[in-house]
């Protein structure tokens, strides 16, 4: 994918793809005009339709797509699990006609969702056949052989790149990109203001709770993920999960690293730093058994011995479907909600499961 704009007219019955050039918009990290936190996307009035902007994920000064939005969609394709969530939020599920990878999609799919293919490789025939009218799509690189194939078809491709929010109510609030295709906006401003509210009212409530302690020594830490084939990524502060582990009032030893992206450690490292962590998230065995199959070292840590290890896995079905990757990137409330329970040693969540 180049740096062109993609101008995309979408209505009920035609989608049509064009291309031009657009000149850069200089905007920086901060939230787009319209948009409380997310800085991916923007939503414009003009000429009597809803004009939508995507910025291109890796070069936040440019435009990559633009979209005239005039009557909503009936018909729509989804290229990742997490567009199921924010469609099964907004009601809008009869629309989806078509996904990739239908098993990895923790929802119940409508009869009339049909497979499109691999999600790093959507099939074209397929899509075109099941009269999909744009397709929701995450897109990762500069170059994206994929989506220059769907449009090169005439395939509108709807750039839902909230993977690239770097704070969770950020993620969630790229619902409102996926309503105004579907004349849906209001009813996601009312989803995105109480999930605003209530994450916000957690967060709340930590601070309080730090100041009573007046020490943040006296909070719990925590350590992230495993090693993985001698290397082990651990979330910096700037991160998604840095974020939720800041709001949630954990102790994180990369809480200050601003980065945006993981940590590569070796897992000398990663004992070093998190041999005396409280709780261990994100530990994605079965069974504590399994984990000291993959590394007997792992028993060195402390939250291995108190047995406070947990992975995100409670709401998953053989397939491999996560609910955390669906109505998690809608609700981050409830993911904030568990991490905090787990530094408060409860034992009731919504997507947290304790490794036994």
């Amino acid at each position: 994918m180049n740096m062109r704009a993609r101008i995309c007219s979408i209505c009920c019955l035609v989608a049509l793809l064009l291309c031009a050039c657009t000149p850069a918009v200089k905007q920086g990290r901060l939230p787009r005009p319209g948009n409380k936190y997310a800085t991916g996307f923007q939503i414009d009035d003009t000429l009597g339709m809803k004009r939508v902007r995507v910025f291109a994920p890796w070069n936040a000064d440019s435009v990559m797509a633009t979209y005239m939005v005039s009557e909503p969609l009936q018909r729509i394709g989804a290229s990742s699990a997490t567009h199921i969530g924010m469609l099964a939020e907004l009601g809008l599920m009869d629309r989806l006609v078509g996904m990739c990878n239908p098993e990895v999609s923790y929802h119940e799919l409508p009869e009339s969702c049909k497979h499109l293919g691999d999600a790093m490789q959507p099939d074209c025939e397929r899509i075109i056949a099941n009269g999909v009218q744009a397709i929701l799509y995450s897109t990762y690189a500069p170059s994206d052989q994929s989506a220059e194939r769907m449009e090169s078809v005439g395939i509108p491709v709807l750039y839902n790149n909230e993977w690239r929010e770097s704070t969770p109510l950020a993620r969630a609030e790229w619902i409102r990109f996926v309503a105004v295709f579907f004349d849906k906006l209001d009813v996601a401003d009312s989803i995105f203001h109480e999930v605003d509210s209530a994450y916000n009212a957690l967060v709340n409530t930590q601070l309080s709770t730090r100041s009573h302690q007046h020490a943040v020594t006296n909070t719990q830490s925590v350590v992230s993920g495993l090693d993985f084939r001698g290397t082990w990524y651990v979330p910096a502060g700037g991160t998604y999960m840095g974020a939720l582990f800041r709001d949630a009032g954990a102790n994180y030893a990369f809480a200050d690293d601003e980065r945006e992206s993981s940590i590569p450690l070796t897992f000398e490292q990663a004992l070093l730093t998190f041999s005396d962590a409280d709780v261990w998230l994100g530990c994605n065995v079965p069974n504590r058994e399994a984990l000291l199959e993959q590394n007997s070292q792992y028993a060195l840590f402390k939250a291995y011995k108190t047995g406070r290890l947990y992975n995100f896995r409670k709401r998953c079905l053989p397939s491999g479907a996560n609910d955390f990757w669906e109505s998690g990137v809608v609700h981050p409330e409830r993911i904030l909600q568990d991490i905090i329970a787990t530094l408060n040693g409860d034992t009731t969540f919504y997507y947290i499961n304790p490794v036994q």
